[in-house]
């Protein structure tokens, strides 16, 4: 089996031009509808909103990890308002919906990022995109940087994780004593779980299964999990659309989490639909 885990944020985020972020391209799931409006009105932090202010005006070269840090520090609870159209499709062709800070002494609708995660983000399967200019966005969170903020309260998780650290092609060996269960909603909410069904079977997976993968760690320091799912390249026909397919789940994953694809014999009775 291929162990895959998503990109990892890296040390100084560097984002993507507004032209490249239009790139038109096959989008992997159709984009869905704005959303509703919310019940109550979105309040935001404005001391949040106005340290953004003096974050953004930083000239792009010289942004640095503490800048970085700061800005993912206030992002989640500032004020925003949103762009037309509300959702972009990214260049990965996944649907991002546009945040942009507000202007001075110009009515706005807020949103906070922090409300539209229960309220539609996590449903609909959006990510964030925000700030976009020619000059290229502030920040790009996916959908899975919204689901670990749900989560964990945070964008990125960098501590160390029960998930799989080591990506490359393994095989569970026939002896080899291996624990399994399900992803409760601590590890992968119902939302989420949704969100990945409706992409599976949308790429001809007709009934998408899950189970949780533990075993000992090869250096015998605890146990490694992954989430595995019941695909294999047999479903499409060809190595590179299984791969491509298979990375792309990782865009609507936590970047922390390690995940394969492997057939349902291997683990017979263990896995749940999705």
């Amino acid at each position: 089996m291929l162990r895959y885990a998503s990109i990892q944020p890296p040390k100084h985020h560097q984002p993507m031009g507004l032209f490249d972020f239009l790139k038109p391209t096959a989008p992997p799931t159709p984009a869905p509808a704005a959303p509703a409006e919310a019940a109550e009105p979105y309040l935001g932090d404005l001391a949040k909103t106005n340290e953004l202010y003096h974050l953004v005006a930083v000239p792009k070269p010289e942004r640095d990890e503490a800048w970085d840090a700061a800005f993912l520090a206030n992002v989640s609870a500032a004020s925003f308002r949103c762009g037309s159209p509300q959702i972009i499709q990214g260049p990965d062709g996944f649907p991002y919906f546009q945040l942009f800070l507000p202007e001075p002494g110009v009515g706005f609708q807020c949103y906070v990022i922090e409300r539209m995660k229960d309220d539609f983000l996590l449903e609909r399967g959006l990510g964030v995109v925000i700030n976009p200019t020619p000059a290229g966005p502030d920040w790009v969170l996916s959908y899975g940087d919204i689901v670990n903020f749900a989560l964990n309260q945070e964008f990125y998780t960098t501590e160390e994780t029960p998930f799989s650290k080591e990506l490359s092609d393994e095989l569970i060996e026939g002896e080899e004593q291996v624990m399994v269960g399900q992803p409760n909603e601590t590890l992968l909410p119902q939302a989420t779980r949704n969100v990945l069904r409706e992409y599976l079977q949308n790429n001809g997976i007709a009934t998408p299964k899950i189970v949780l993968l533990m075993r000992h760690r090869t250096n015998g320091a605890g146990i490694s999990q992954d989430l595995v799912f019941n695909i294999t390249p047999h479903d499409f026909g060809n190595e590179t659309l299984y791969r491509s397919v298979m990375q792309q789940i990782g865009w609507f994953l936590p970047r922390h989490y390690s995940f394969v694809g492997m057939h349902e014999e291997a683990l017979p009775d263990s896995f749940l639909p999705l």
